[in-house]
């Protein structure tokens, strides 16, 4: 009989701190905020002889996405993000975190073939994805 008192007031102590357990969600910040992460490189002006394109814009469920990349004699030397833009905070919040994630990675790799950013995996595929017809583009415009 003690046993199942016990068990019962163990649990009813578990349900009840569990029941006040709160999260919030991610803290999107402003483009000012000296917290924020410094981008991995911004738009430069494109070097002499390059060819920029657009990528297709594409969409998610949560996410709308086109990059330009810029190629200088056929090699990927620049990367702009055009139009990333959430369904809200959370959402914009991960965007945030991916794009420059996935920037660096694809300008050291020289092409879209790059890992997704863990989280953010339908905003990364849409990215490379934009990234990979930018850079088609490009090549047929040289």
């Amino acid at each position: 009989m003690r046993r199942a008192v016990l068990a019962l007031v163990l649990t009813a102590v578990a349900v009840v701190l569990l029941a006040r357990y709160e999260t919030t969600p991610p803290v999107t910040r402003s483009a000012d905020d000296p917290r924020k992460p410094p981008a991995i490189a911004t738009p430069a002006p494109a070097p002499a002889g390059s060819v920029s394109a657009l990528g297709p814009a594409l969409t998610t469920p949560f996410s709308a996405i086109q990059v330009k990349a810029t190629l200088l004699r056929g090699e990927l030397v620049g990367i702009e993000t055009v139009a990333m833009s959430g369904d809200g905070p959370h959402t914009d919040a991960l965007n945030a975190r991916a794009e420059p994630i996935l920037r660096e990675r694809a300008l050291r790799a020289g092409n879209a073939d790059v890992d997704v950013v863990t989280g953010a995996t339908s905003s990364s595929e849409i990215w490379l994805e934009s990234l990979r017809g930018a850079i088609r583009e490009a090549r047929r415009a040289d």
